[in-house]
């Protein structure tokens, strides 16, 4: 096997287990000596792949170089219609991208800006092409299934890369490189590679940090400040990004061909183990949605579906509040009142809540913020991308931090919340001592117990919510907050408020109690949230 397919495809390989895993803890318990070997999945993504089987990504690498090898050469026309033809009988994931451009028979690619569309560049890669000819044959076939042109600059930035570093370069010189002389076209190298450098030796914190989503502005940087660890080798930068979480498979491969250039054949001691496609058609990942409540599982979370009569006019994330879970009434009122009013409202469990995997005292305020893009991710591949989030109390908190990593979202409404999520460690203030001393301790709330980690209190100072409020821009907000709220005082409501850029609106909701016990308070939220947003998303998308 040509040695940039290989070392693609083994990076692809080992990536699987914790693809799409957004609980940094759940990885650590699955992998705790890091990953070195092919694992069967970990998620629900890929129900019929087992350990040494490649991700719907490794699979469109290897389609591609099949139609290189059978075309004697890349041909833009004579892929498109094989990646076409493998397509309609491919039994496994079929990501957002790959289905609108399946949709319009290839005519028209996706808007995504997923890094997956320039993941698959290995077999170009192992092609003798002048460098000018490389890079047009990484731009179309990324530009295929990626409409956004930032897809095709970072197809270009690693093919710059990989030469460069093939001459000798170091990484950093190799991307000073690509960024100084790619023709870039919609793409900022120059910042993507200024939030590589000195962020941190924590490749967890890193990752939380910068984001752990397949959107470029996360996972490009993300790839370039893996490679650049001190010390890195192709078996430590895989497993360190597999460790990370999220889209694991769409940085691996990229990280992949920067080893390969450098070291040469790498992954050779694993490239036996690669097998092929099942032959079985996929596992229905999904039952028939109704009307109504539908449970679903979405890789380590549990959710429900709320689902309207009729076509939804548009789709929801209601996130709850701390310790709450998705089926505490009041959210649960929310959720199926925005479904009465044909909004699909999905709410789920954060990790180690309610029937979500994964252990409370390792999650944190920021776990919660990637668990709303695992519902969005979700949302957005089966259904249509969410355009409006709804946070109750910190749940309130976590939309914000989500709302401007979530390109969709139109419009974020908040009930009761903080504006600074620190705001709930009044309520464990005295086992803080604890906690810091001993890594967790056990408190209570409402009589039930929960274990709080030392990830909780950590994240927070990573975190700094009043400065992303200000950085918040296209998104309507509406923040919903009691005069007379005894758990979070109503001068949260306008520190979020001055923090915002216009559209915003503030209302009222004299009379009701924090957690919206009052069902005649929890219809008027509905009725309030229902009737701006319809507004607000009818003005957003004309």
């Amino acid at each position: 096997m040509k040695k940039y397919l290989q070392a693609s495809l083994v990076s692809d390989a080992l990536s699987l287990g914790s693809h799409w895993i957004y609980n940094q803890g759940k990885i650590a318990r699955l992998y705790p000596n890091g990953v070195s070997q092919f694992t069967d999945p970990g998620s629900n993504y890929h129900p019929n792949r087992t350990a040494g089987q490649l991700t719907h990504y490794g699979d469109q690498t290897q389609w591609l170089a099949t139609s290189i090898e059978k075309n004697n050469g890349f041909n833009l026309p004579k892929w498109t219609q094989d990646w076409l033809a493998e397509t309609k009988t491919y039994d496994g994931f079929l990501d957002g991208a790959s289905k609108e451009t399946l949709a319009s028979e290839g005519q028209s690619p996706s808007g995504s800006n997923d890094l997956a569309g320039a993941s698959r560049i290995a077999p170009l890669l192992d092609l003798d092409l002048p460098l000018e000819d490389l890079i047009v044959a990484a731009r179309a076939q990324t530009e295929f299934t990626h409409g956004d042109l930032a897809v095709s600059d970072v197809a270009e930035f690693f093919v710059r890369a990989t030469r460069a570093i093939e001459t000798g370069a170091s990484f950093l010189d190799a991307f000073q490189t690509a960024s100084d002389t790619s023709h870039s076209k919609a793409l900022n190298y120059a910042d993507a590679l200024q939030s590589a450098q000195n962020i941190g030796d924590d490749p967890l914190a890193v990752s939380t940090s910068l984001g752990l989503t397949c959107h470029l502005p996360e996972a490009f940087p993300l790839t370039l400040y893996l490679a650049l660890r001190p010390g890195a080798s192709f078996q430590s930068a895989i497993s360190e990004n597999a460790l990370c979480g999220g889209d694991t498979s769409a940085r691996a491969m990229l990280l992949a061909l920067l080893f390969a250039a450098r070291d040469g054949e790498v992954g050779a001691s694993l490239a036996s183990g690669l097998k092929g496609p099942s032959t079985s058609p996929a596992t229905e990942t999904l039952t028939a949605l109704k009307p109504g409540a539908n449970p679903l599982q979405i890789g380590h979370l549990a959710g429900i579906l709320d689902m309207p009569e009729g076509t939804p006019v548009a789709f929801a994330i209601f996130a709850h509040c701390f310790t709450c879970g998705k089926d505490f009434l009041p959210g649960t009122r929310v959720s199926r009142g925005l479904a009465a009013k044909g909004i699909a409202t999905l709410r789920i469990d954060f990790a180690g809540l309610g029937k979500s995997s994964g252990k409370f005292a390792d999650s944190s305020f920021l776990t919660n913020v990637d668990d709303l893009f695992a519902a969005a991710d979700w949302l957005r591949t089966h259904h249509q991308a969410p355009s409006l989030l709804v946070g109750h109390s910190l749940g309130g908190a976590a939309v914000l931090a989500a709302a401007g990593k979530i390109d969709e979202i139109k419009a974020v409404a908040t009930i009761g919340a903080p504006a600074e999520p620190q705001h709930v460690q009044h309520l464990f203030e005295a086992a803080i001592p604890e906690i810091e001393k001993s890594g967790e301790a056990e408190v209570k709330f409402a009589g039930r117990s929960f274990r709080i980690g030392k990830k909780f209190l950590d994240d927070f100072q990573q975190h700094q919510q009043l400065e992303t409020l200000q950085k918040l821009r296209n998104v309507e907000t509406l923040i919903l907050h009691s005069p007379t709220d005894q758990t979070v005082g109503i001068e949260n409501a306008g520190l979020i408020y001055s923090a915002l850029h216009h559209p915003k609106s503030f209302i009222s909701l004299s009379g009701a109690d924090h957690l919206l016990t009052q069902p005649a308070d929890a219809q008027y939220v509905v009725d309030l949230i229902s009737t701006w947003s319809s507004r607000a998303l009818t003005r957003a998308n004309s």
